[in-house]
């Protein structure tokens, strides 16, 4: 019984797969026995190409809810495909051994399999084991899965009963014209001897000096996150741009931006930037395609993804991310209350519940004028007959009218009562009426403003639209269960950033922006220094959401990168580059005057200082005077038609 592969495996098996599950794809002319004890993994997978289709009938896991998961997504899937799914997600196996001729339909199975399934790890192991008259090592491994994972090895048997095996893995650091997925020697194994000939470790450290492979990044310029300037000193190249170009060296910067530059300034990488399709932040679709920054990364084309990328399910459930870079709140920008000039100015003097109580002195006023009016009467028996009730009536309502509005009146009366009276209700309307005008100058020069929609319920209350270019700015409280959210998403609208640039102008929208940790803002460009003098900040955020790196499954650099992210928050690096990085490249002057809106200050539209008078503060005053001249053109007609027909 041939027993090197026995040999071999187990020793692989024993010194760096145990602890973990390990799936197995059989191929019947290797010859593979376990080892016993099971010491020294904790379960094993066992997968038979041949006999595959019948395999899910025994299953603990019932296969079927899966595939009907993929099947509803539109997801293209095989048995092997579906298979590994399971014993990814169900068996969280994360070390693989595979043999012969099934590594080619292995790796294109994986590939799916890693991305259908939820459960991911980091510390993935894949053994081939091959004879090696049967691998091409030209034209093996050209997949992106052999340049992209570190922890690969070949077991390579000199023929079919040979006792010496050679253990090779790919190179994976380097730049990636030096070939990252070739495979180079790292140690040789005797069967008959039991021994290995350099004792050299089979998954050495490849992540600790990546040797300048690149990074590459897909990013936009989006600030202060990321900041990509052409024409400066470059400390990158741009993908997009032809390497003969002039515009190919670029000058990257941002709060994000720097987080990347340090990890590969520590782990000897290069980092580099592809902008071709990076014009939004993208989406990824069930079918495993992608558009935008986003798609990038699933297509291959880039390593990392940053940028204000919100910790989005949807996407995650296909790409992972890292821990948290920045905590960004969304708010927004919305109109400046403006000054109130309109037809009700002269009511504005009086709260309503003060004005209820002049109208109810008022009215006391004209009962007692009346009643005295009427005692007046009766008590000279001349005038008693001429008028009646009705004459006392008018002459109450009148004379009070003519008080408060400070008139003289024309009417003789004898008794001191009613001449009593008439100078208490003169003292009375007089300090009314100095009162009333005092607060009719105060609210003339120091203008009143209306209110702003600078909370979540005035948003609503108002109806204020809202407009972004992307729906990245809202993807994340999309489903939400607050109705006050949903109101407001419904007044959310996408424009392109030449239509958002002259929309801001208009003074009737709101645009977000992002409030970031250490009292900056990142406004997009279509803002203008302009539009914002018209605008003040919300006093709350709509929401916030925490900023992180997205990256491919599977990525090997993502436990390293954290642990950076760790350390560079602890040591307060995050505020120092916010800092830094707007000082640099961001506008000053528009980040004081978003600033200064929080304080209630610093716009025109919001200036409280006196100010000279204008025909907008008489409009209510003017109204009210048409109001009494239509009203009394109306009488007078009405005088005429009655005289005319009474004759």
């Amino acid at each position: 019984m041939d027993s090197g592969w026995t040999l071999i495996l187990n020793l692989i098996i024993k010194d760096y797969l145990q602890n973990s599950t390990i799936c197995v794809l059989w191929q019947e002319n290797y010859e593979f026995q376990p080892q016993h004890t099971a010491g020294y993994y904790s379960s094993l997978v066992s997968i038979n190409i041949d006999r595959l289709a019948g395999s899910f009938e025994r299953n603990v896991i019932d296969a079927e809810v899966k595939r009907q998961q993929l099947k509803e997504l539109g997801l293209n899937y095989e048995d092997l495909v579906l298979k590994l799914t399971l014993s990814i997600e169900s068996s969280h196996c994360e070390s693989f051994l595979i043999f012969g001729q099934l590594m080619a339909r292995f790796v294109a199975a994986f590939a799916q399999a890693s991305m259908y399934s939820i459960w991911r790890s980091l510390h993935n192991k894949f053994v081939f084991a091959h004879v090696a008259q049967e691998l091409d090592e030209a034209t093996c491994c050209r997949s992106y899965f052999f340049q992209d994972q570190p922890n690969i090895l070949f077991v390579l048997r000199g023929h079919a009963n040979a006792t010496d095996f050679e253990l090779k893995t790919n190179k994976y650091v380097g730049p990636r014209a030096g070939r990252p997925e070739q495979l180079i020697l790292l140690d040789r194994y005797d069967a008959r001897l039991k021994r290995f000939q350099l004792n050299a470790s089979l998954f050495p450290d490849k992540l600790s000096d990546l040797q300048g492979r690149e990074l590459i990044v897909a990013g936009f310029d989006y600030r202060p996150y990321t900041v990509i300037k052409y024409n400066s000193q470059s400390n990158a190249r741009d993908l997009a741009v032809a390497e003969n170009s002039s515009l190919s060296r670029v000058h990257i910067d941002g709060t994000e931006t720097q987080v990347v530059l340090s990890f590969c300034a520590q782990f000897n990488c290069t980092v580099q930037i592809d902008t071709s399709d990076a014009d939004d932040w993208g989406n990824i679709y069930p079918n495993m395609s992608g558009d935008g920054a986003l798609g990038m990364i699933i297509g291959h084309k880039s390593d990392i993804c940053i940028g204000a990328m919100y910790s989005w399910y949807d996407d995650y459930t296909y790409l992972d991310l890292s821990m948290y870079l920045v905590r960004s709140g969304i708010t927004c920008l919305v109109p400046a209350p403006m000054r109130l000039a309109s037809w009700y100015l002269p009511l504005q003097p009086f709260q309503a519940t003060l004005w209820a109580a002049v109208l109810f002195c008022l009215s006391i006023e004209t009962f007692g004028l009346v009643l005295a009016h009427r005692s007046e009467q009766q008590l000279f028996a001349a005038t008693a007959a001429r008028g009646g009730w009705w004459r006392s009536t008018k002459f109450g309502l009148v004379t009070t009218f003519k008080l408060f509005i400070s008139q003289a009146g024309n009417s003789n009366v004898r008794s001191v009562t009613v001449r009593v009276l008439l100078f208490a209700c003169f003292l009375n309307d007089i300090i009314i009426t100095s009162i009333y005008g005092g607060g009719l100058a105060s609210i003339l020069t120091i203008p009143s403003l209306d209110e702003a929609a600078d909370t979540m319920q005035r948003m609503r209350a108002q109806r204020l639209q809202w407009a972004a270019n992307s729906e990245a700015w809202v993807s994340s409280i999309r489903g939400t269960d607050d109705p006050l959210m949903n109101e407001l998403l419904d007044n959310f609208v996408i424009y392109s950033d030449d239509q958002l640039m002259e929309l801001a102008q208009g003074k009737h929208m709101g645009f977000p922006v992002e409030r970031l940790p250490f009292g900056h803002f990142a406004i997009g460009d279509y803002l203008t220094e302009q539009a914002i003098e018209h605008m003040v900040i919300m006093q709350e955020d709509l929401y916030y959401q925490y900023t992180v790196a997205f990256v491919p499954r599977l990525w090997p650099l993502l436990e390293r990168f954290n642990e950076l992210v760790y350390r560079w928050h602890s040591s307060g690096f995050d505020k120092y580059w916010e800092y830094r990085v707007v000082a640099d490249n961001l506008n000053l002057k528009i980040q004081q005057l978003v600033e200064s809106t929080m304080l209630g200050g610093g716009q025109d539209d919001i200036d409280t200082e006196p100010v000279m008078l204008g025909m907008s503060n008489f409009v209510g005053i003017l109204l009210v005077w048409v109001l009494g001249i239509s009203m009394a053109l109306i009488t007078f007609f009405f005088e005429m038609l009655t005289d005319k027909y009474a004759a």
